[in-house]
């Protein structure tokens, strides 16, 4: 089914962005949801989102959250869609790729159905096998409105007073005016985690000269607490003790992050915080930091299921880095963002 395309000077009054489920894959649509927000600051704007990442999106003022639970009953599920389909959107942007949209009747919507292409005009037309999936959610957008730009201004990821406080009563005691790195050791998949041992000494040595805080949720807290037994120096952990905007504050105030591909990188990501990232197995063109300020580590030349997908062997490529590797990236980390800030000025 094709839909009409639209131009900023559409009149709409209500869009409806269909998101994602994990954290890190809803933070990979949020550039999307700038770009409505800034160019079309009128129209209310709704997002449908799991229930994990509701807490990333809700108190903005810009948008209206919609969580879609999978778990639901099937009479929920059926409620919930009679809801959508009363407001009666002008616009659908669906990110998941489902055919919702030719049920809730819109004008414009992104097609249902028909093979993704490139639709940058910087890139020839070719499948999105392989593109970024923050480009492949940007390029959907592009099927239904051709924007003209990417928008800078953050609009889909506010924080607010309230986060702005839990800073300072639970944050800069510890600190005492110091810079400091946010630590991420969690990843949903064991073969994305590095082991404890080369947290506990890569902390250790950058104690030297910057505050540590570790973050992640409630299952983190054990590898932490891990990593803390290890280590000579007094670090902060925040593992289960904060919300999603308070850890998208966190990161906005530290000087660097270090993490594995989690969601906690593809926030700070979204932020343009300097990172130094721990790559596994995971596709690295699809899902690689976006910061322009960010350095990789990745030692996979030797994980068998790496050289062969196919293998049945469990991947071990994080087993193959080495402290020294993350220290020197730390290191290098500074000549990258260096180099950003230049550029800048």
């Amino acid at each position: 089914m094709m839909f009409a395309k639209l131009s900023k000077k559409s009149a709409l009054k209500r869009i409806l962005v269909v998101s994602l489920t994990n954290i890190g894959d809803v933070v990979l649509t949020c550039p999307v949801i700038d770009i409505l927000c800034n160019d079309f600051p009128e129209a209310q704007i709704d997002v449908v989102i799991g229930p994990k990442a509701a807490s990333l999106l809700e108190g903005n003022p810009n948008l209206r959250i919609n969580v879609f639970d999978k778990q639901a009953t099937l009479a929920e599920k059926v409620a919930w869609f009679l809801d959508l389909y009363k407001t009666n959107y002008d616009l659908v942007v669906d990110l998941r790729q489902t055919a919702i949209a030719l049920f809730l009747g819109a004008r414009y919507a992104t097609p249902v159905f028909l093979k993704e292409i490139a639709t940058s005009p910087l890139a020839s037309r070719h499948d999105i096998k392989g593109m970024h999936k923050k480009e492949v959610h940007i390029n959907r957008l592009r099927r239904v409105y051709d924007f003209d730009t990417l928008s800078e201004d953050k609009k889909a990821i506010l924080t607010t007073t309230e986060d702005e406080h839990f800073f300072k009563n639970e944050v800069a005691p510890f600190l005492q005016g110091a810079n400091f790195v946010v630590i991420a050791p969690g990843a949903a998949d064991s073969a994305k985690r590095w082991h404890a041992k080369g947290f506990a000494t890569v902390a250790d040595h950058l104690s030297a000269t910057q505050k540590i805080i570790f973050v992640g949720d409630d299952k983190d807290a054990v590898i932490i607490n891990d990593i803390q037994r290890q280590m000579k120096s007094l670090t902060l952990s925040l593992a289960g003790k904060v919300n999603l905007r308070q850890l998208a504050f966190l990161l906005k105030q530290c000087s660097w992050a270090l993490t594995h591909d989690s969601g906690v990188m593809h926030l700070a990501s979204y932020f343009n915080v300097p990172l130094v990232v721990l790559w596994g197995p995971t596709d690295i063109q699809k899902y690689a930091p976006w910061s322009k300020r960010s350095v990789i580590v990745r030692r996979n030349e030797n994980c068998q299921r790496c050289l062969d997908p196919k293998s049945e062997v469990i991947h071990n490529c994080m087993s193959f880095i080495e402290v020294n590797d993350v220290i020197k990236a730390s290191t290098r980390l500074s000549e990258v963002d260096h180099e950003y800030n230049n550029k800048l000025s």
